[in-house]
């Protein structure tokens, strides 16, 4: 016993403890033959010590206490505000809200494993599970619902140093597990999970039918295939702001001209002689700026043949890294709009049975999971994207076709609201500034009020998971990795400038160039 009730309200009930609990920590009480479990909000002192006590730092106030015959026991109570979440129903698999509060006197108790163990969907280890830690505070362990997460998104926010990129890596690890053998692609914009390779040797990982495999795409091996561009994506790649209406006309004319012609598949000659075909005398200096425009199209992304190969980008048991680090940002989002247009359109296709194993660029039998690092920059809040469309299109038609996908930010107040709140399962760690907090708080409905105020106080590692693939929003300590996380860190830069000293001081002494010493 931790504790007794001593009042109630609307908005939950608060008990008397001698103990000190820490906010969002569960506790339950007896009622009705069930086990209610409820979460502490917060405690503070039931008594306090007169002002007079503590104006002396030199004096113990106990010891003063007991000088005026004061009990210095009755200073060490607390109150706690408490929530009711409520009795497990095995049959629902939920926790169901009694819709009262406990009467006064009723007895509180910490929440044992029996009770917490319902808050995971699935047992760890189980198929379809991702072990992600423990409740905090306790040795229960937190495992999520991978077939809710794939079908439903999920969202990992956090402030910079706090620990996304760990957590991150943790449910990449769970998913490439023999138990789940997922297909992962990482869209990594900064080069920082390279170190998940190691999984292919890790012994946590390998049976004797499985290991898994990890592929990492460098930024000088991603092709966008010409033909697998939108006439928009041509217009924003070659309108620097000066290209004029008349030119996107003839633009479009070309192009709808080229794919009327069942050319599903062309070249950029063949683009290019369809805008000269438009040539005459009243357009020449228009047709000028679309061809010299058109130059931009040799970058060296652009390719005639090559694409983005979805059938060796995802395969059952394999982890695909994107190293997109190096390319500039308006690339870097037409490469994610390709490649998720060209996903969504193998599934759909191959569910609708209009793919089959005979296309092999676009038949994809099974569902895939994608993580987005940096989501903010491909899906802003404000002002356009050129992969923000295809992105929501998944976030609120993928379920159907098996398209997860997992959205990564520090900064959920630059992310496109509509894409967050289609995120139906949330990892939160420490976020400080108040327009992000607010914006978490009016994208998550499943989590509580009180577990939203306790973000800025979150130490690294930990976490509020909330949503659909777990049974209640829980602060949860996020495992140790199984992979190295060296790519995330903050450069240690005074013990790297101690290392470069060192190695001077090693070096021999370069002599100034007499010729170069203009001090003479």
């Amino acid at each position: 016993m931790i504790g007794t009730v001593n009042y109630s309200n609307d908005e939950g009930f608060t008990f008397i403890s001698s103990e000190r609990l820490p906010a969002g920590m569960f506790a339950c009480y007896h009622e009705a033959g069930k086990k209610i479990l409820c979460r502490v909000k917060h405690g503070e002192p039931l008594n306090q010590y007169p002002q007079e006590f503590l104006l002396d730092n030199e004096l113990d106030a106990d010891e003063i206490s007991g000088f005026y015959g004061l009990d210095p026991h009755d200073f060490k109570y607390y109150t706690y505000s408490a929530a009711v979440v409520g009795y497990f129903d095995a049959a629902m698999g939920e926790f169901i809200n009694p819709r009262t509060n406990p009467p006064c006197g009723a007895k509180i108790e910490r929440a044992g494993v029996e009770v917490l163990k319902d808050i995971s969907k699935v047992k760890a280890g189980a198929l379809g599970s991702a072990f992600m830690g423990n409740v905090f505070g306790e040795d229960t362990e937190i495992v999520l619902s991978v077939r809710d997460i794939v079908s439903q998104h999920v969202s990992v926010i956090a402030s910079t140093g706090a620990g996304k990129s760990y957590t991150v890596g943790v449910l990449v690890e769970e998913l490439l597990k023999p138990y789940n053998m997922a297909p992962v692609l990482i869209f990594d914009p900064h080069g920082e999970y390279s170190t998940l390779g190691e999984v292919q040797n890790n012994p946590e990982f390998i049976t004797a039918s499985y290991r898994p495999k990890v592929k990492t795409v460098k930024p000088e091996n991603i092709k966008i295939r010409i033909s697998d561009l939108l006439v928009s994506d041509f217009i924003s790649i070659m309108d620097d702001g000066t290209m004029s209406d008349k030119m996107k006309t003839l633009f479009r004319s070309a192009y709808h001209n080229l794919k009327n012609n069942s050319k599903k598949k062309f070249t950029r000659n063949e683009l290019k002689q369809e805008i000269e075909a438009l040539r005459d005398s009243s357009n020449e200096s228009t047709i000028e700026g679309i061809m010299w425009r058109f130059g931009k199209l040799y970058g060296s992304i652009f390719d005639d043949f090559q694409t983005i190969p979805l059938a060796d980008y995802f395969k059952v048991g394999q982890l695909t890294i994107m190293d997109v680090s190096g390319i500039e940002d308006t690339y870097q989002q037409l490469i994610a709009s390709v490649m998720l247009r060209r996903l969504f359109d193998a599934r759909e296709g191959t569910e609708n049975n209009r793919y089959n194993e005979s296309h092999v660029d676009k038949f994809l039998p099974y569902p895939v999971f994608v993580v987005i690092e940096e989501a903010h920059r491909f899906a802003p809040h404000s002002g356009e994207a050129k992969s923000k469309g295809i992105l929501k299109t998944i976030l609120s038609e993928g379920r159907k076709f098996g398209v997860g996908v997992c959205l990564v930010s520090q900064r959920p107040s630059k992310l496109d609201a509509d894409s967050l709140s289609q995120c139906m399962t949330q990892i939160t760690m420490r976020i400080i500034n108040p327009t992000d907090q607010q914006q978490i708080a009016q994208s998550i409905e499943s989590a509580s009020r009180d577990l939203i105020a306790e973000l800025p106080s979150l130490a690294k590692g930990q976490a509020i998971i909330s949503g659909v693939a777990i049974n209640t929003p829980t602060l949860v300590r996020i495992r140790k990795r199984l992979t190295s996380d060296v790519k995330g860190r903050s450069k240690d830069a005074p013990a790297m400038w101690a290392e470069q000293r060192k190695y001077e001081e090693k070096a021999p002494e370069v002599k100034a160039d007499e010729e170069m010493d203009v001090g003479v």
